[in-house]
């Protein structure tokens, strides 16, 4: 069983939830649990789904999760209107393979909206670990409000000088006053390793939906990534 101790609104329709747990947990960076949702509403019986940790396996008491809000989902539905601080959810896991190689390859993440989680979880464990390899985490958002975790990307860039955040804007509004990159997130990606000249040993590593995913996979191979070394989350 956990506790929620807190819960955030990180975007419009994302929340960021953490969830204190009775004991340790150890995971990988990247890894997922399966959260159970108790009946409610129509519902009948408990629902349980996965969820990435964007908490760091340094932090053990307990697991921070993304949960964007999906129309009619059961659990995300419960997450956004019934959820509160104080209420004990049961938690399963840690699951999953999506973590980080240990190689000396570049590093190519690409994410969008709440598959932020993993690659967060990732990216902080690095930091921690004094990981120098060269790594840049491409994020795809429609318009500003979908941002989020900016100020905190600049701050791991300049404590990791080979780590560089590139948010992406496929569909920026005129009072964003956007002046990042503008498109979708694979064309972006596509446009910087074509500018990179020479192509070094890179590894890409995906979070989003299935068609985010199998068009950034296209995109690393286009590029010479070999479809081995590309690792993804696909989620709903």
């Amino acid at each position: 069983l956990s506790t929620v101790s807190s819960i955030e609104n990180v975007t419009h329709d994302i929340k960021e939830v953490f969830f204190d747990l009775e004991e340790e947990i150890r995971f990988k960076a990247g890894q997922y649990v399966q959260l159970i949702v108790p009946a409610y509403g129509d519902i009948k019986g408990e629902t349980m789904r996965a969820y990435s940790m964007s908490s760091p396996p340094s932090v053990r008491n307990g697991v921070e999760l993304l949960i964007r809000l999906v129309p009619n989902g059961i659990v995300t539905t419960y997450v956004h209107t019934m959820l509160r601080v104080g209420d004990r959810i049961r938690i399963l896991g840690p699951f999953g393979d999506f973590f980080l190689r240990e190689t000396d390859s570049d590093i190519i993440f690409i994410a969008g909206g709440s598959g932020m989680a993993p690659i967060r979880s990732i990216v902080l464990d690095m930091m921690e670990k004094g990981v120098e390899r060269n790594a840049y985490y491409f994020f795809g958002a429609r318009s500003k409000k979908d941002l989020f975790y900016l100020e905190e990307m600049k701050e791991i860039e300049s404590k990791m000088p080979n780590f560089h955040f590139i948010p992406a804007l496929s569909d920026p509004l005129p009072e964003d006053g956007w002046e990042g990159e503008v498109g979708l997130i694979t064309d972006v990606v596509d446009r910087y390793l074509a500018g990179q000249g020479d192509e070094p040993s890179r590894e890409g590593y995906l979070c989003g939906s299935p068609g985010m995913i199998n068009a950034c996979i296209s995109v690393l191979k286009k590029h010479n990534v070999p479809e081995e070394k590309i690792y993804y989350d696909k989620f709903g």
